[in-house]
């Protein structure tokens, strides 16, 4: 499991971390509370704090980092049974990773869809759109977002699909996430008592999901630091330098 966490080391900022976090620095934007920018009804009233804000996000620019190559290895080694992300930056892929090994649980930044009618739209003439701060409407009227799920809408039928496998899993590396949003951290829930569960990230997540990965008599173990610099110590524990 994977969240903005792994991408920060990019140059992504990720959602929660008080001062640099995204929700953190959108003052300017007047919105009622942070969560509002990715709000499918607030989108649907006043999308131009959406699009402004998009004018200084193009995910294109940024690599994937090494904790991405990591997982990508997994595949490699045969031993990644399904990478579930919340990301939307497509950083995966660039990795080489087949993208059918990955869940992108909170769509990705690759298409175009009405927010209203959720026709299908063009994602160059949104992302021309963006940069001149000008709201593209669908022929209903409603305005056009990228097809990242928001909140107030439906995670993808891949992500409940490939919530079926958990049962499956002999180990659950969760990575760079709060585990604050459900349905996804549900997925931790979903993974048998018995299969050991181990978090990398900067903080415990107890008081944003309600999983304590303090609490290795019930298999579950935090990793305290910045994703990358775990993940090279845990590469170099297994052997796998050359490898990686």
């Amino acid at each position: 499991m994977t969240g903005a966490g792994i991408s920060v080391s990019a140059g992504i900022p990720d959602f929660r971390t008080p001062g640099s976090g995204l929700y953190s620095n959108l003052q300017e934007y007047n919105l009622p509370y942070p969560e509002a920018i990715f709000e499918l009804e607030y989108f649907n009233k006043k999308p131009e704090p959406f699009y402004k804000f998009m004018t200084h996000f193009d995910l294109t620019k940024y690599d994937a980092t090494p904790t991405h190559y990591f997982i990508k290895m997994l595949h490699d080694k045969g031993i990644l049974l399904k990478n579930m992300t919340q990301n939307i930056d497509n950083l995966e892929e660039k990795t080489g990773i087949p993208m059918s090994m990955v869940c992108q649980a909170h769509g990705a930044n690759r298409g175009a869809s009405c927010g209203v009618c959720r026709k299908g739209a063009d994602m160059v003439e949104l992302q021309k759109s963006i940069m001149k701060e000008e709201v593209m409407r669908c022929a209903c009227g409603g305005p056009v977002k990228p097809d990242i799920t928001f909140f107030g809408e439906g995670l993808p039928d891949e992500f409940f699909t490939s919530m079926k496998k958990c049962p499956e899993a002999d180990l659950l590396i969760v990575l760079g996430t709060a585990l604050a949003v459900s349905p996804f951290k549900n997925i931790v829930g979903m993974v048998p008592p018995n299969i050991p569960k181990v978090l990398f990230n900067m903080t415990n997540v107890f008081e944003t999901s309600g999983y304590d990965f303090e609490k290795p008599k019930e298999n579950k173990i935090l990793v305290k630091g910045k994703c990358d610099e775990m993940i090279a110590k845990l590469v170099s524990d297994c052997g796998w330098e050359k490898e990686f």
